[in-house]
């Protein structure tokens, strides 16, 4: 039964390092995408806009775990370009 235990002890590692990395490839590739999308069809405020929005959380998030804690500024940053990255994507 331990070893039953063990099994599914590293089925559920491997579930959320798979999970984990397909979610930091949507986040980090999904904004490059859309950005190079809206250049190719010659949007380039909303790709201005898109990027600038994107490096600004990058390096506000850098920031905060550089000092171990996270403040107001990234989560309402963070919300922001979620939102305005799925508004502009669905558009």
């Amino acid at each position: 039964m331990k070893r039953l235990w063990q099994l599914f002890d590293a089925l559920d590692g491997i579930e959320l390092v798979v999970c984990g990395g397909l979610a930091a490839v949507m986040l980090v590739g999904g904004p490059i995408w859309l950005i190079a999308d809206f250049v190719a069809r010659q949007r380039y405020l909303l790709a201005g806009i898109l990027g600038l929005l994107w490096c600004v959380c990058i390096a506000v998030g850098v920031r905060d775990l550089r000092r171990t804690r996270f403040g107001w500024l990234t989560g309402i940053l963070v919300v922001g370009w979620l939102i305005t990255t799925m508004w502009l994507g669905i558009g």
